[in-house]
């Protein structure tokens, strides 16, 4: 997606990249937080994306996939942060009402429905069910190969409905057993999760 050729327009591009950072801030930040699950490093993950996109936006090659370059440099920041283990950014500690805004927040991310999905499936679904990035915008951003990308979204797509599927049984039955095993009743299916197993035997 990028290139090192910079000439005639070079600040043109870069500030239509910069523009493009502002307009997906909002959803960057959500991806930084679903990877990372703490909002300081994902606040600090996403200023490290803007000077990224700052430096190195003149290189972008293909203006149509600027939103799956911001995404991808998003991964990356994310994933390096991980891989350096875990450490806590520097700043004051927020007030009750923050953090309770903040567990709010992380809560909204859960999605029961994609209990079933492995890492790599759940990640392509983020993006494209979450932040609506194309398949081919996923692709980009996963480093796969379109058809492979496609294959992986289709995979994911089926086990979040087959989860969906078993998630209702549980929400409209009235077996005890069921009750035990899922939740308290119908009103409260969303906040379930469901292993592979009890999956597997309601649907």
């Amino acid at each position: 997606m990028t290139t090192r050729t910079v000439g005639p327009g070079a600040g043109t591009r870069a500030a239509a990249v910069l523009a493009a950072y502002d307009r997906q801030a909002d959803g960057l930040f959500t991806y930084c937080l679903s990877v990372l699950c703490e909002h300081d490093a994902a606040g600090a993950a996403l200023r490290e994306v803007r000077e990224l996109a700052r430096r190195h936006g003149t290189r972008l090659a293909e203006p149509g996939l600027v939103r799956a370059w911001l995404f991808s440099l998003a991964r990356y920041c994310c994933l390096r942060r991980l891989a350096d283990g875990p450490g806590r950014e520097p700043g004051a500690e927020p007030t009750e009402a923050e953090a309770a805004r903040r567990r709010r927040e992380l809560a909204s991310l859960a999605w029961p429905e994609a209990a079933g999905t492995d890492p790599e499936q759940r990640e392509a679904l983020e993006l494209s069910a979450r932040h609506r990035l194309t398949p081919l915008e996923v692709a980009a951003v996963l480093g796969l190969p379109f058809e492979r990308t496609r294959e992986l979204l289709a995979a994911a797509e089926a086990e979040v409905a087959r989860t969906r599927a078993a998630l209702l049984v549980l929400g409209v039955g009235s077996c005890p057993e069921l009750d035990r095993l899922g939740g308290a009743g119908a009103e409260s299916w969303r906040d379930w999760v469901l292993g592979p197993a009890l999956r597997r035997e309601l649907v």
